[in-house]
């Protein structure tokens, strides 16, 4: 099966071209790293895969769901790291990751507590403290602590350093040899190339 098809996926923003006949096929259990510079329109097709935003022409479907019709679906497969995180002012970075485990109606705190530790995260410290990078880990823990069977990471790695993406890149070949799909965007091509 196909993790994500696209065909002819295009996205204009009023007369600005988002994305623009956009096709390719991700298998399942691939690790598919999605290339271009920035504002090639790389998000735009993220966020249009995952029902975010609406394609104006073209399909899609990802685990063989149709993104315009079958977006819960999707989202309740997917784990989505987005390229910038932001979260509620005042929150402890362990009520982020209880409120994104309650949101998928799992108990995830052995999953999110070994993430924590692999990317030395303080959970008790709040959000707002954050440092852009450990923002970033908050994102990452919470994107993979539900072990989807579908990553989908926007510019993951930017804000950490490479220690971390070390760690990082570690936790993805895992979670993809035991079949996890992630399908990775990003402008760098040496990170693209060592995975």
């Amino acid at each position: 099966m196909e993790a994500i098809r696209i065909e002819n996926l295009s996205k204009y923003y009023g007369k600005a071209r988002g994305i623009e006949q956009i096709s390719l096929s991700v298998a399942e259990g691939e690790f598919f790293g999605f290339i271009g510079p920035n504002g090639a329109g790389k998000s735009t097709t993220i966020r249009t895969l995952l029902g975010l935003v609406s394609p104006t022409g073209g399909q899609a479907a990802v685990l063989g769901f149709d993104i315009v019709k079958e977006k819960e679906k999707i989202l309740a497969r997917t784990g989505y790291l987005p390229s910038e995180a932001m979260f509620h002012s005042g929150m402890r970075v362990r009520d982020v990751l209880k409120l994104s485990a309650d949101l998928r109606k799992k108990d995830c705190r052995d999953v999110a507590a070994g993430l924590c530790e692999r990317l030395q995260l303080d959970t008790g410290r709040k959000v707002d403290e954050l440092s852009f990078g450990n923002r970033k880990k908050v994102a990452i823990v919470c994107a993979l602590q539900h072990e989807p069977q579908l990553l989908i990471l926007d510019e993951p790695t930017s804000g950490l350093d490479p220690l971390m993406q070390k760690a990082f890149f570690e936790i993805l070949r895992e979670r993809n040899k035991k079949g996890a799909t992630v399908f990775l965007s990003s402008h760098i091509l040496s990170e693209i190339q060592r995975n």
